[in-house]
C-alpha cells in the first residue's frame, strides 16, 4: 500500500516536471545567452518585435542605406567582441550607405528582437536589403575581409 502511493505520487511529480518543462521551453533556450552576458550596450525602443523592424527596414526616409546589418552579440562573448572591432572597421568604409545595428540580447526589448530574427547562439550577423528582405546570415565570428566580400556581393548582385 505505501508503495503504490509512493510511486502514485513519483508519478505525478513526475509529469508536473515534465509539463513545467514543456511550458517554459521557450525561456530555457535563451538561457544559454542570458547567462553568458551581464551588460546591455544598446537598449533598443521598447515596442513589439514588428514595429521595431519596421523602423530600420530601408524605406524612402532611409535614402541612402543600401544595407541594413544586425549584429547580435553580448559583452561576455569573446566571438562577439572581436566581432565589435570588424565592425566598426565595416562601418568606416560604407559609412551612411550602411545601417549598423549592435544589438546585445540581454534587455527583453532587445530578446525580443533577437527572437524575431531566429537568433538562437550568438554572434550572428543578418543582413537586409533595402525591401527589409534577409540576404544574409552568419552564426559565429566572421574577419573583414569575409564579411566585405559578402557585402560586395550583394551591393552588387542585389542578393547573396
Amino acid at each position: 500500500m505505501i508503495n503504490k502511493r509512493r510511486n502514485i505520487l513519483l508519478l505525478i511529480i513526475g509529469l508536473s516536471l515534465a509539463i513545467i518543462a514543456f511550458l517554459s521551453k521557450d525561456k530555457l533556450s535563451c538561457f544559454k545567452i542570458n547567462y553568458q552576458l551581464q551588460h546591455s550596450d544598446i537598449v533598443l525602443v521598447k515596442t513589439d518585435s514588428t514595429q521595431y523592424f519596421e523602423q530600420f527596414k530601408n524605406t524612402e526616409n532611409l535614402q541612402k542605406i543600401k544595407l541594413s546589418l544586425f549584429e547580435f552579440g553580448g559583452q561576455g562573448c569573446k566571438p562577439c567582441m572581436r566581432m565589435d572591432t570588424v565592425l566598426t572597421e565595416i562601418k568606416s568604409i560604407y559609412g551612411d550607405a550602411l545601417n549598423l545595428k549592435i544589438v546585445r540580447v540581454t534587455s527583453r526589448e532587445n530578446r525580443k528582437i533577437a527572437k524575431y530574427f531566429g537568433v538562437r547562439m550568438i554572434p550572428v550577423q543578418v543582413i537586409l536589403n533595402t525591401d527589409g528582405e534577409e540576404v544574409f546570415r552568419h552564426i559565429g565570428f566572421l574577419s573583414k575581409e569575409e564579411l566585405q566580400e559578402e557585402i560586395e556581393l550583394i551591393l552588387k548582385t542585389g542578393k547573396k
